[in-house]
């Protein structure tokens, strides 16, 4: 009986302290709930302590104050630990927000119909090249030598056609309310119902139909109705450079200058409105040495420009100033007539074969 007496009071002081222990590890977030098991916690401990003691008994009054330092001591009555999570957020929630993803997006759906673009022949009414009369043209004419003709955005073909009259080998695209026709073409890659998208290879551009040399007739045709595809071009090669700077912009933090190129300078020449681009270009070549002399690196001076004062250089902070400065300092002067003319009347370089070196580069291009 002894034995057994002392293993149930050894069984009853190791459950107190397991019950304890435990508890002291406890958080509580809610100040109502900590306070309300701490107190029926402390009920529980009084009543095991007591009956570890004596079953019998009633604690003193010293007793007491033991017990009551050690309850505050194992379930303390603060309203629980605030808890601070840190977390790193992303700045974009998903791919899909990320402006460069989006500008990219919309950079590949879009793409202009050939590799470079000259026009030879203007939408509206001309002399016919075969029957030598005035004859409406309803599209344009595209300088082209059997090269890759893309889809401008994403379509489905509409038509594809074979023959030797009119438009020759043609492809018809459907973009959505934008009907475009291709003509003249030497070999057509896609197939009616075809899903093309932005970029795609349609056509190689030819010579077949009615044509007198290889080019590439693009027709527009809007809900209907016959559009000028120049205009369309235009503007599309206008969007995709907006992009294109967006891009570099948010890729390098400040947009980079344009690339000093004869297409880059091209664009520029027509951005600024300057008449005869050709010529313009082929200055531009024999001045810098095809874009490689001191003065178009140093100064950003594309066209040899001069102070009238003492003679020195210009200096320009971007080559595409030079293009507004050749518009605002020469070009101003010329009212009409030959353009070679012009340049020599108003004495543009000493070197007396000037013009006749900018007439052979700018038949080259």
């Amino acid at each position: 009986m002894i034995v057994k007496r002392i293993f149930i009071v050894f069984l009853t002081l190791q459950l107190v302290y397991i019950k304890a222990n435990a508890q002291f590890f406890t958080i509580y977030a809610d100040s109502a709930k900590s306070e309300k098991v701490s107190n029926e916690e402390s009920a529980d401990l009084s009543m095991n302590t007591q009956g570890a003691v004596s079953s019998d008994s009633v604690l003193s009054e010293k007793d007491s104050l033991i017990v009551a330092d050690r309850e505050k001591e194992l379930f303390p009555s603060a309203r629980g630990y605030e808890i601070s999570i840190e977390r790193n957020v992303p700045v974009f929630v998903s791919v899909n927000n990320n402006p460069l993803f989006r500008l990219i997006q919309k950079r590949v759906t879009v793409c202009l119909p050939l590799d470079y673009l000259t026009v030879n022949s203007r939408y509206g009414y001309r002399k016919d090249p075969v029957y030598r009369c005035e004859r409406f043209h309803d599209g344009i004419d595209l300088k082209c030598n059997y090269g890759n003709v893309y889809s401008m955005m994403p379509g489905i073909v509409k038509e594809v056609h074979y023959g030797n009259k009119g438009y020759g080998n043609y492809v018809i695209l459907q973009h959505g309310s934008i009907e475009c026709l291709y003509g003249h073409l030497s070999l057509i890659a896609v197939n009616e119902n075809d899903v093309v998208q932005a970029g795609d290879i349609v056509a190689i551009s030819g010579n077949t139909g009615k044509s007198t040399g290889p080019h590439l007739h693009i027709r527009l045709k809007k809900d209907g109705r016959s559009i000028d595809p120049q205009a369309f071009v235009s503007y599309l090669n206008d969007y995709i450079d907006d992009l294109q700077g967006r891009i570099e912009t948010l890729k390098f933090g400040s947009k980079p200058d344009k690339e000093l190129n004869i297409g880059n300078l091209a664009k520029v020449l027509e951005q600024y409105h300057v008449k005869y681009p050709r010529i313009v270009i082929a200055q531009a070549l024999l001045e810098t040495g095809y874009f490689t002399s001191r003065v178009c690196w140093e100064c950003k001076n594309l066209f040899g420009l001069r102070r009238p004062s003492d003679g020195s250089y210009y200096e320009f902070e971007r080559w595409e100033d030079s293009v507004k400065a050749y518009r605002d300092y020469v070009q101003y002067k010329y009212k009409g007539g030959d353009y070679f003319q012009f340049l020599n009347r108003i004495g543009y370089a000493e070197d007396k074969a000037y013009v006749l070196k900018v007439r052979q580069i700018a038949k080259s291009l």
